[in-house]
C-alpha cells in the first residue's frame, strides 16, 4: 500500500542533459513504488543566458509526471540552489537529493527515517576517504564544535527534512549562508543515515576546496573566530613588547647592534604573517557585513515549468480519514 504523504524530492543541476532524463525516470519509478503524492523539483542554477532554450527539459516535462523545473537567474553558491528548493518545495517531507552519487533506495529509506521521530536526517558515506582530507576533516570538527556545529563524521549532502524542520529553516532569516548549518541549528532531532554512494566522486575530496568551506563555515555563522583573531593580535603585541625589551636588555650589555639580527628578522616576519591573517579575517567580516546590509534578493527565479502529465488528476489532496494508519511521528500536518 502507497503511503499518503507527501515526498518531495530536490535536485541540484545546471545541466539538462539526456543522463539527468534517465536519472528522472528512476527517480519518478521508486517514488510512484511508495508513495500516492510525490514531486520532483529541478533546481538549476544560471546564468540564464547560457542556458539552451530548447533542451531536454522539455521532453521531461512531456514524459514525466510531477515534475518542477525551477530556473535561476545567476550562478549562485550551492547552497543558494538547495535552499531555493527548500523554499520552494511543498511536500510533507523533502529529500536534497545528489543523483551524481545517491543511491536511489536512499529516498524512501530516508522519508521512512524522518516518520520514526528525526525532523532532520542527515546522510552518512561509508566509504573511506583519503588520510590527508580525513586529518584535515578531524581538525575542522573539531573548530567548528567551537561555533556549535556538530557534522557527522564523513556526512554526506543527503538530507531529509519534516514540514515543521523546513518551515524552521526557512524562517530563520538570511539561512542562505552556510545552508546546512541553518539545518543543524534547528534544534529538532537528528539521526544519520548510512549508505553506500553509487560514485566515488563522494570520497575524492580537495583540502584546499575543504578549508574555503571552513573558512566560509565559521565565517558566515559565528563571530567568535573575530575574537580568537583579536587575541593573536594581543598575543602578537605583547611579544613585540617583550622583544623591545629584551633587545635594549641586551644592547645595555653587551653593546653589540649585530646581535639579534636574525632573530629580529625571523619575529618581523611573524608579526608580518599574523598581520596578514587578521586582515584576511577582516575583510572577510566585512564582506559579511556588506552582503547582510544589501537589499538584493539571494536568488531570483527567471521561471518555473511544471510537468505536462500528472500522477493521477482525478485525485485531490484530501484525505479520506480525520487521522492515517501508517506511523509519523513528526506530525507534519497532513498525515499526523
Amino acid at each position: 500500500m502507497k503511503s499518503e504523504s507527501f515526498v518531495s524530492v530536490v535536485l541540484n543541476t545546471h545541466i539538462l542533459s539526456d543522463e539527468l532524463t534517465v536519472k528522472l525516470r528512476q527517480i519518478q519509478e521508486i517514488l510512484d513504488i511508495h508513495y500516492s503524492d510525490y514531486e520532483i523539483l529541478i533546481v538549476s542554477k544560471g546564468p540564464y543566458r547560457d542556458v539552451p532554450r530548447q533542451s531536454a527539459v522539455d521532453q521531461i516535462l512531456k514524459s514525466i509526471p510531477s515534475v518542477r523545473l525551477l530556473q535561476l537567474s545567476g550562478c549562485v553558491h550551492d547552497d543558494v540552489v538547495w535552499a531555493a528548493g527548500l523554499e520552494n518545495a511543498i511536500g510533507d517531507f523533502v529529500v536534497l537529493y545528489d543523483y551524481f552519487t545517491d543511491p536511489l533506495e536512499v529516498i524512501p529509506r530516508a522519508v521512512e527515517e524522518c516518520k520514526a521521530g528525526y525532523d532532520v536526517v542527515v546522510g552518512v558515506s561509508n566509504q573511506p576517504l583519503p588520510y590527508a582530507y580525513r586529518l584535515l576533516r578531524d581538525t575542522a570538527s573539531r573548530i567548528l564544535k567551537a561555533i556549535d556545529y556538530h557534522i557527522p563524521k564523513n556526512s554526506t549532502g543527503l538530507r531529509c527534512l519534516s514540514r515543521r524542520a523546513v518551515n524552521a529553516v526557512t524562517d530563520t532569516g538570511r539561512f542562505h549562508h552556510q545552508f546546512y548549518l541553518r539545518i543543524q541549528k534547528t534544534g529538532y532531532p537528528v539521526s544519520e543515515l548510512v549508505y553506500t554512494p553509487v560514485s566515488e566522486r563522494q570520497v575524492k575530496k580537495s583540502i584546499i576546496h575543504g578549508f574555503r568551506n571552513l573558512v566560509r563555515l565559521m565565517v558566515f555563522n559565528s563571530s567568535r573566530p573575530l575574537r580568537w583573531m583579536s587575541i593573536v593580535g594581543t598575543i602578537g603585541s605583547l611579544s613585540a613588547l617583550l622583544f623591545a625589551i629584551y633587545s635594549i636588555v641586551v644592547n645595555l650589555l653587551n653593546g653589540h647592534v649585530v646581535e639579534g639580527w636574525t632573530t629580529t628578522i625571523l619575529f618581523m616576519s611573524v608579526l608580518f604573517m599574523l598581520q596578514f591573517i587578521m586582515l584576511a579575517f577582516f575583510g572577510e567580516y566585512l564582506s559579511r557585513l556588506l552582503d547582510d546590509r544589501s537589499e538584493q534578493a539571494a536568488y531570483s527565479v527567471v521561471f518555473e515549468k511544471n510537468s505536462v502529465v500528472m500522477v493521477n488528476q482525478d485525485r485531490v489532496n484530501v484525505l479520506n480519514d480525520a487521522t492515517a494508519e501508517e506511523a509519523n511521528l513528526v506530525q507534519t500536518g497532513r498525515d499526523r
